[in-house]
């Protein structure tokens, strides 16, 4: 009986604690550019987003317009245009596919500022397990039981989940962009114990019917060093066990930040109940 009032008043103690706390965030360079932008081995439209930093969490980033974009290899020079639909995004004039283990070189010029990257593309790698997805039992909806591993010392990646179920039977007059989803994980040749004890993440459901596409971006040491730092500053945050915060890494020139990519690309597809 002891032990339960020690316990209780314990309780009541922390609880009291609680208290509304005003962040003070401190403002940067807001005059970089920040550069979010991947070439890969598809036959498409290869796009890259050139935007200015946010000094608010929820910010909506202000475009960058009018920069000039050249992608190059030791073969082609690729020239982009801006998307006149999506101010800050440039697309390639011509589709074009980006070769395993070339290097591609990205030249900005915005103002009188030039920037400058290189990435060399990792090839896609090997066949990979499809998600696996099953029914509950409860609401009847499915719901992911085994996602990509966390951890791989030899093959880092980016998987993108990609479902759709705005053309399931009942979904139809429902709104298209709330009937589709995109789901990212990483596997990563490093571990971390504030990946580990990271805070709960939401838990997916979704309707028979739905499609889903699994796309496995294959990972340079630098692109997933990047990665890491950026997860370490946002989704593995507000766990057991945070981290000092600190600047995330670039392969960009001295006044940009982000990362330019050049990924090997699978892609498989599915739809479930079928």
């Amino acid at each position: 009986m002891q032990k339960l009032a020690i316990f209780c008043l314990l309780l009541s103690l922390v609880s009291s604690c609680e208290k509304q706390t005003d962040w003070d965030l401190q403002t940067g360079n807001m005059d970089l550019l920040v550069v979010d932008g991947i070439i890969t081995n598809e036959f498409k439209l290869q796009t890259i987003t050139i935007t200015r930093p946010v000094s608010g969490i929820n910010d909506t980033p202000e475009p960058v317009r009018g920069a000039t974009v050249l992608v190059s290899s030791d073969q082609l020079a690729h020239t982009f245009v801006e998307d006149s639909l999506h101010p800050g995004r440039y697309a390639s004039e011509k589709p074009f596919k980006g070769i395993a283990k070339k290097t591609y070189s990205l030249l900005i010029t915005s103002g009188n500022q030039v920037y400058s990257s290189k990435a060399e593309l990792a090839p896609p790698a090997g066949n990979f397990d499809f998600i696996r997805y099953q029914k509950g039992e409860s609401d009847h909806k499915y719901h992911f039981t085994r996602v990509p591993t966390q951890y791989s010392p030899v093959l880092p990646a980016r998987y993108e989940i990609q479902l759709d179920w705005s053309k399931v039977p009942g979904y139809e007059n429902e709104n298209p962009d709330l009937c589709r989803m995109t789901v990212y994980y990483y596997t990563l040749p490093t571990m971390d114990v504030s990946e580990v004890f990271a805070p709960g993440t939401e838990n997916i459901t979704f309707p028979a019917g739905t499609v889903l596409t699994e796309r496995r971006y294959s990972l340079t040491d630098e692109h997933a060093a990047f990665i890491r730092a950026l997860l370490l500053e946002t989704t593995w945050q507000g766990g057991y066990f945070n981290t000092a915060s600190a600047n995330i890494p670039t392969n960009l020139s001295t006044g940009a930040i982000g990362f330019f990519g050049a990924c090997g690309v699978l892609q498989k597809q599915e739809i479930a109940g079928l």
